[in-house]
């Protein structure tokens, strides 16, 4: 590892080779992965205020036909009439200030991949939660967390984000 560009791209020099890995794409498949592995049972914390969550009709009938699942994910909520939810904890991994946010694209990912399946929905939830816990692109990390990142793309454990595109790109 030689360094890093823009806060978002370990640079790792291999030889006549350098490869720019995109960190916050690795560290969130190596979350994805662990959470996998480990079948994910979060750290959550109780709201000391309770976070009222306003979505659309469909991503209020997603979430309220499914708040057993949120709880495996560390999220407490109810139904808060109107249309809204109200979340009294959430996973420690998640910043108060994007519960919302992180709900709102739960709730979108559940409707795309439907009911039918709730393998697949629970792996939508994972990745979900594996963004939200990773570092992100012009975040200042340490050289120790950069270098865990880039031993694990470098090593080939890590080759793709959890939606399928490659983490890092390769100069010759």
């Amino acid at each position: 590892m030689v360094g890093e560009v823009l806060h978002t791209y370990i640079v790792v020099e291999q030889g006549d080779r350098v490869f720019f890995i995109d960190k916050h794409a690795a560290h969130e498949r190596m979350n994805f992965d662990r959470m996998k592995a480990e079948g994910y049972d979060p750290m959550s914390q109780t709201l000391l205020a309770p976070a009222v969550c306003r979505l659309s009709p469909e991503e209020h009938a997603a979430l309220t036909a499914r708040l057993p699942l949120l709880e495996e994910f560390g999220f407490a909520a109810e139904d808060f009439g109107g249309g809204a939810l109200i979340v009294r904890r959430a996973p420690f991994d998640v910043d108060p200030g994007d519960i919302e946010a992180t709900l709102t694209e739960i709730a979108r990912k559940l409707l795309s991949t439907g009911s039918a399946d709730p393998a697949a929905a629970r792996d939508e939830l994972l990745h979900t939660m594996a963004c939200k816990a990773a570092i992100k692109g012009g975040q200042k990390n340490s050289p120790a967390e950069l270098l865990k990142v880039a031993q694990a793309v470098m090593s080939g454990a890590v080759k793709y984000c959890p939606h399928g595109r490659p983490v890092a790109i390769e100069l010759t």
